[in-house]
């Protein structure tokens, strides 16, 4: 019971506690992580200030393009296909009937998602910062082939199985405890809403801002997907259970709120308190996504260019979902200078969202290195290519790190996500037909 696990989780200033439940005895949800570390404090300040504009575009169907107009904001969908849904709910509700719920709170009333002290309707504020957590975290999990909506999924008539609900909005008063959000551990997959939702506790987030708030949702859904907390040891033996990240880095599993780049983990990093495989964990659940493009020279995606004055441009959108693994395009060109650009998600403000640093290669005909570039810190990558004669080469687009995993930086491990890639190079004309002499002439 909530009420009851109160004191554990304030004396042992513990995330983990043992979940008493009399609807189920099932293991796999036993535990619920109440995310101490994830109430942003509030004297923290930011390195940057800056709010989402209001969006323009209609669909989100490149990474550099604009955030989904307001007007949708409640028909956000990033994979409609998918059988799988990641529900972020800002509507409030009661929650009744559930693990959540005990004599003490029988029912348990979150309200909508706001910033302002008039939560009856949405400002445009509010709207603004929901398209904007909305792709934040389809961002964390656009390698998995699942969908991040803002539909109902249970009004939309999606099985209990085929969805995680994220109710986002309030305090943590709500359920008597001190957290950012919470969670019961592995219950992805369920025929029952017993353990629904995760709560995401926007109000202790410094007043629902967009950066925590898609954090910790992605942070609550991992936990439902059945991972645990990244953290690191201490000096003193001690374990801070909420590993914040190092220049510019940090795992979703910990405390991502103050780095530019998050992404799941598996413990490389100096001190990791646990070595969790958090893709394959996830990919267990949902699946990876499946690849819109080749990954092999045979099978890389032909790119149709638009020409103007002998000079071929084209344009192609993908995701990187499996580490180690490329995106390949495959062009025709002449002889001559191929300049090219990678770009990930963009920014919300001066927030990043990507989880992809790209590296993109450059091959020939025969798959060698004409040449390649890489960034991080999400940025976008540019190149040339000196192309020594016509005929067909490849783009070869993936994930990278930045410095050494264990001190200093990352590896490619978590450096995957949506990029759109432009190119512009010579037009590629086919060689004349040579027309053979009969030997001997004609007489």
């Amino acid at each position: 019971r909530i009420a009851s696990l109160q004191g554990i989780y304030v004396a042992s200033n513990s995330a983990e506690v043992q979940g008493a439940s009399t609807a189920s005895s099932s293991a796999e949800v036993q535990l619920i992580y109440a995310c101490t570390g994830l109430a942003v404090p509030t004297d923290y300040v930011p390195t940057a200030t800056a709010e989402g504009a209001a969006a323009a575009a209609a669909t989100a169907a490149s990474p550099t393009d604009a955030d989904p107009a307001m007007s949708n904001v409640w028909a956000l969908s990033s994979r409609p296909s998918a059988t799988n849904k990641i529900w972020l709910d800002f509507r409030g509700g009661t929650i009744r009937g559930t693990a959540w719920n005990d004599a003490s709170l029988p029912s348990i009333v979150v309200p909508p998602y706001s910033t302002d002290a008039d939560a009856s309707l949405f400002s445009t504020t509010e709207r603004s910062n929901i398209v904007a957590i909305w792709r934040g975290v389809a961002e964390d999990f656009s390698m998995f082939d699942v969908d991040v909506t803002t539909i109902n999924s249970r009004a939309a008539g999606t099985p209990p199985q085929n969805y995680m609900r994220v109710l986002i909005g309030g305090s943590s008063s709500l359920l008597n405890m001190a957290a950012g959000g919470v969670a019961f551990v592995g219950l992805f997959g369920r025929g029952d809403t017993t353990y629904q939702p995760a709560f995401v506790f926007s109000n202790d987030l410094r007043n629902g801002f967009p950066k925590d708030v898609w954090e910790a949702v992605s942070h609550e859904v991992g936990h439902t997907m059945g991972l645990s907390h990244d953290g690191v040891k201490k000096a003193d033996g001690s374990v801070d259970a909420y590993y914040a990240g190092i220049n510019g880095w940090a795992p979703i599993m910990g405390a991502s709120y103050y780095q530019p780049v998050s992404q799941w983990s598996k413990g490389e990093y100096q001190g990791a308190n646990q070595k969790q495989d958090d893709l394959a964990i996830i990919a267990g659940k949902l699946r990876y996504a499946p690849s819109g493009n080749g990954n092999t020279l045979a099978t890389a995606s032909p790119l149709t260019p638009a020409v103007s004055a002998s000079t071929a441009t084209t344009t192609a959108v993908g995701i990187v979902s499996q580490t180690g693994a490329a995106e390949m395009f495959k062009l025709q060109a002449n002889r001559g200078t191929l300049s090219f650009s990678v770009s990930v998600l963009n920014a919300w403000g001066r927030y990043g969202r990507a989880n992809l640093d790209a590296a993109v290669k450059v091959l020939d005909a025969s798959g060698n290195e004409v040449t390649s570039s890489q960034n991080t810190a999400g940025l976008t990558v540019t190149g040339t290519a000196v192309l020594s004669s016509a005929g067909t080469y490849y783009f070869a687009v993936s994930g990278s790190g930045s410095g050494d995993p264990l001190t200093t930086g990352y590896s490619s491990y978590g450096s995957l996500g949506q990029f759109s890639l432009q190119a512009t190079y010579p037009e590629f004309t086919a060689p004349p037909t040579t027309l053979s002499t009969p030997n001997p002439p004609p007489v």
